[in-house]
């Protein structure tokens, strides 16, 4: 179901209230003007200074406190009531029994309500969901209680000219309502946003947008504790980028949090949690182990593999009876009066927790240091000096993962996680998605995001690597080899998956040692066999088999190739991958079999400009497809780039585009010397670190320090030429810059 269209009756009427009352003093249901600075002040002093809080019902109370007030303001409170109801009570209160209280408040001034006043029955029947839940067990006299205060604050206070202004930006709006918060008003300002501004804000509490956030970060590769959730402004824009960002990946336009999928993915049913449990740990629990006392031991029980719950002085806790006699006793030792916390944690740290139970070892509220799983019964080990309360774990994966605020863990010692409960539950699936988080689907779209190649190259050079599973991407310095293999990498995995692709660098000293296995000296003496980057990257892939894995090779031309490749020269060929062709490495103990397996990809670069290399050997050509990339200085992506992403005047970005083509055409023609593998690439100015303007003195500067090198060096034994191609190159950019 989509988010409520701005043909709702309840959004059409707070429009009708924005236009009419908010902006220009008027009336809901009549042509007078009954939101006027006198009414509101006058609704002030009878309501909000003689606030009834006795027994009664709310209209009874309401009638005596407005019993003096002039007959504009009796009417402005029935209005006012009208736009509280607009916010449905969880069905609690009829239609009909809305417009009763409305007509009844309204004729206290003595006249007749009026008749057919703007689609009043339409909007106050339920049609927003989720909607009500911002003034839910909030009794009425506090609502209308902080509205009336707000409205003082806005017609009292604000001329009209500003009241245009914030009515018109819905950020100006909020900045004036986060000037009046107070905290118990909190509900009223999301409900008020969400009225007059539809389109920019969401109907959630702010306990739900705590938790869309911080879930949809995990989900987009992003640090949730990072973000300030105090910042409710920042809380707002946050859910607008989120829903941006949905609906770039395929999300239908003006979807609802609410629906499936999404709503699985911040805020899940009971019964997806027990199924998500019951998959990842069957009958296994969940603990959470930590106190300030037991976090400076956390390095020996990492070196060591175990856990410890402390209070020592128990003794054996398996001798020490029941939680009740555990009581007692920790009472008698500590002179603790309900030390029931306490005697709970080590009661089930020796008798409840179990060989296969998962334990997360925690560092305060807001941060964790480990995953384990239990991998012995309880024991006191007597002969250690402190801590002798332990269970022998198997660390999963260490670090430091932080934890956001509206997650935050139980302060307990021990506390049991797998409980059939709900926030339980929700929080051990929210903090297992933070230690192991999911990959980033990774799609060609992204991938072709600043990336100066039409789709259908970009399909071309995928196609050759699926078919031939190793490529070679040449091109002469700067044409962004480097970026467009990390690109097809993560395109062929289907996820942004840094761990799975592994990148290194040829150089002439590579050796077949480094890449595949080869004996190592030891610290104290002799040798050892060790094994490559290669070798170790090929046993992940085989131990992975339903992930694909890309290594990436730069410089694969520097190294001597026969050489480091070895007996893999074979290997690697894509009709030679698998368990049957499987060979005995150079320096295999006991020929143990290896092969490459199929879910493994090369990707290889060089530089066709670099003339100390010789000819790639044909070998290796046979094995690789060669993917040629020119520089892109006439494509539009590249002309875009520069615009919009550098900043580059449009001028200058002319000049770039038309200068480097005429010096490639001619560095192209030089067949004796240079040749196409000796063109200048366009990387050189797509990079800009700092906060450096992209204008006549940056590109200067590329051409002095970068560009008029290379070509010293393309043209050694031509300085005339040099100089006359470098002047070209900064011809009328000198003097624009000076002056």
């Amino acid at each position: 179901m989509p988010k409520p269209s701005s043909d709702n009756p309840v959004l059409r009427a707070a429009r009708h209230w924005r236009d009419r009352c908010l902006l220009n003093n008027g009336s809901v249901f009549t042509d007078d003007h009954l939101w006027t600075p006198e009414n509101i002040k006058s609704l002030v002093k009878h309501f909000v200074e003689n606030l009834d809080e006795g027994e009664g019902s709310f209209l009874d109370k309401l009638k005596k406190q407005l019993a003096p007030s002039p007959k504009g303001v009796k009417q402005l409170a029935a209005e006012m009531l009208w736009v509280m109801y607009l916010v449905p009570e969880q069905d609690a209160m009829h239609t009909e029994t809305k417009l009763q209280n409305i007509r009844q408040v309204w004729e206290w001034s003595g006249d007749p309500f009026p008749d057919t006043p703007f689609e009043l029955e339409e909007s106050l029947r339920p049609g927003i969901r989720h909607l009500s839940q911002a003034f839910f067990n909030i009794n009425i006299w506090q609502k209308l209680l902080f509205f009336i205060q707000k409205m003082e604050k806005w017609t009292v206070d604000l001329p009209t000219s500003e009241r245009e202004v914030r009515l018109k930006e819905p950020q100006k709006f909020e900045e004036w309502l986060g000037l009046q918060d107070e905290a118990a008003s909190l509900q009223l300002r999301r409900i008020l946003l969400y009225l007059l501004f539809p389109d920019d804000f969401e109907p959630f509490t702010k306990f739900q947008k705590d938790y869309i956030v911080c879930t949809f970060a995990l989900k987009f590769g992003e640090d949730p504790a990072a973000f300030n959730y105090a910042d409710l402004t920042a809380l707002d824009e946050k859910i607008l980028s989120i829903r941006k960002k949905l609906q770039e990946d395929g999300a239908p336009p003006g979807f609802d949090f609410h629906d499936e999928p999404y709503v699985k993915i911040w805020w899940p049913s009971k019964k997806d949690l027990a199924q998500w449990y019951q998959e990842k740990f069957g009958k296994n629990r969940v603990w959470v182990l930590g106190k300030s006392q037991l976090v400076k031991y956390w390095d020996e029980f990492q070196e060591k593999g175990i856990i410890a719950i402390g209070w020592d002085e128990l003794g054996d806790i398996r001798k020490a009876g029941d939680k009740q006699a555990i009581k007692e006793k920790l009472s008698e030792l500590y002179g603790r009066k309900n030390p029931s916390t306490h005697a709970l944690a080590c009661h089930q740290f020796a008798h409840e927790m179990q060989p296969g139970d998962h334990v997360l070892f925690k560092k305060g509220p807001l941060c964790l240091l480990g995953h384990g799983i239990i991998e012995s019964d309880y024991e006191f080990d007597e002969t250690r000096p402190a801590l002798k309360n332990v269970r022998r774990i198997k660390w999963k994966k260490t670090g430091s993962w932080k934890i956001p605020k509206p997650r935050q863990i139980a302060s307990k010692t021990l506390t049991d996680f797998s409980e059939d409960n709900y926030s339980y539950r929700h929080w051990i699936q929210f903090v297992f998605r933070l230690i192991y988080p999911l990959p980033i689907i990774y799609t060609k779209k992204e991938a072709l995001k600043d990336l100066f190649l039409s789709e259908d190259k970009l399909d071309t050079i995928t196609n050759a690597l699926k078919r031939k599973k190793n490529i070679v991407l040449e091109g002469p310095p700067g044409v962004g080899k480097t970026f467009i293999a990390k690109r097809l990498a993560y395109l062929t995995i289907g996820y942004k998956a840094p761990n799975r692709v592994r990148m290194i660098q040829f150089h002439q000293s590579y050796a077949y040692e480094d890449f595949i296995q080869g004996f190592r000296p030891r610290e104290k003496g002799g040798f050892e066999l060790r094994d490559g980057v290669f070798y170790s990257f090929c046993r992940e892939a085989i131990a992975n088999p339903g992930h694909r894995y890309v290594f990436i090779i730069d410089e694969v031309n520097r190294g001597n190739l026969s050489k480091i490749f070895g007996e893999l020269m074979m290997l690697i060929e894509a009709d030679k991958r698998g368990p049957e062709y499987a060979v005995p490495l150079t320096y295999s103990l006991g020929n143990v079999p290896f092969y490459v397996p199929e879910n493994l990809y090369l990707i290889g670069m060089m530089n066709t400009a670099d003339r100390s290399l010789a000819m790639v050997d044909y070998a290796l050509r046979r094995r690789f497809a060669f993917i040629h990339l020119p520089p892109a200085f006439n494509t539009d992506q590249f002309s875009e780039y520069l615009l919009e992403n550098m900043q580059v005047p449009e001028e200058l970005v002319t000049k770039i585009i038309s200068r480097f083509s005429e010096l490639n055409k001619k560095i192209s023609a030089d067949h004796a010397n240079l040749g196409p593998g000796f063109e200048i690439g366009h990387s050189y100015f797509c990079s800009n670190a700092g906060d450096e303007k992209c204008d006549a003195s940056w590109y200067t500067e590329i051409i002095e320090q970068e560009i008029k090198p290379l070509l010293q060096e393309y043209w050694f034994d031509k300085p005339d030429t040099v100089n006359k191609e470098g002047s070209e190159l900064l011809k009328g950019i000198l003097q624009n810059s000076q002056s």
